[in-house]
């Protein structure tokens, strides 16, 4: 059997000229920083009541019907690195402020999702917005790679079948993302999304099938209404990246990161052996559909 060993690749003594960025980057991310940034600023909140609780968000309806204008589609390509640049303002951590169970102290649980609408409208994943056992008292926030946090104030409309909600919060602005629903299998995308609190992870892949989802059948009246095809991406992502946008190198958002399903083989020993990760995205039409739901009715949901 063959074995793996770590080789620390050592720079030669010789001077090598280093290429000098054009352009210039985005601070180095430091996860620590951040995060106690986001309670500091989650804590100011709180303290001056201006955060709603998980309940009230889920049981809040919609203010008045909203208009909702969708970006329009981006149709010049970018080399990965300024794709990083262009998208990185729209993305959003989406969590949860709460009061541990086991400790007094509060703390910030984060998930992923993005600006899909101006004026604080967030997409997501709907089962981001379930507090757990864990949390005495919870807030749902938003906030940006920088650090700035936004109290989430309601449901502006969910779709339970496809695990994709759209989140008001206070935020004012906001650069949204287009949404693009006609990607191929094939198509090289792009994932940025906070797995494991590891915020601002960008990973690259391709759409490796697209794929009718049964669980997500729904029938009116008897009658079984189309499925949205759903995709199966090779872009990395994993716990914490739900509800983060899926991009093609245009910048359009094609799908939502979802779920993660490991195919196991039982070896004959007794062991198992994880062969492939399916990495599950919901469909971006999925998100288009809430925008005209919330176009048209005052209770979307």
């Amino acid at each position: 059997m063959r074995s793996w060993s770590t080789i620390l690749l050592v720079p030669a003594i010789a001077a090598v000229a280093v290429a000098q960025d054009p352009s210039p980057a985005r601070e180095p991310a430091d996860d620590a920083a951040l995060e106690a940034k986001i309670v500091a600023a989650a804590a100011v909140l709180r303290i001056g009541g201006e955060l709603v609780s998980v309940a009230k968000v889920l049981a809040a309806k919609p203010a008045a019907t909203a208009t909702l204008a969708l970006a329009p589609e981006r149709t010049t390509a970018s080399d990965p690195p300024d794709l990083y640049d262009s998208i990185a303002s729209s993305v959003r951590i989406v969590g949860h402020f709460y009061l541990c169970t086991e400790c007094d102290d509060w703390h910030f649980s984060g998930s992923s999702g993005f600006c899909v609408a101006k004026d604080g409208v967030v997409a997501t994943c709907r089962h981001v917005l379930d507090s757990d056992e864990t949390m005495r008292e919870a807030f749902l926030v938003v906030a940006d790679l920088d650090g700035h946090v936004w109290p989430v104030q309601r449901v502006l409309a969910q779709d339970r079948a496809s695990d994709v909600c759209l989140l008001q919060s206070a935020e004012k602005g906001g650069v949204p993302l287009p949404l693009r629903a006609n990607v191929r299998a094939g198509e090289r995308v792009y994932c940025l999304s906070n797995p494991d609190h590891h915020f601002g992870f960008f990973s690259e892949g391709l759409v490796a099938r697209r794929y009718r989802a049964r669980e997500s059948e729904v029938r009116v009246e008897g009658a079984l209404l189309p499925v949205v095809p759903w995709l199966h991406v090779t872009c990395a992502f994993g716990a914490g990246s739900s509800g983060a946008p899926i991009v093609d190198g245009r910048g359009n958002v094609v799908g939502i990161a979802q779920s993660t399903t490991a195919i196991v083989n039982d070896a004959e020993d007794g062991g198992e052996e994880t062969q492939l990760v399916l990495r599950t995205a919901a469909p971006a039409a999925a998100v288009a559909d809430l925008v005209r739901i919330v176009a048209t009715s005052p209770d979307a949901r």
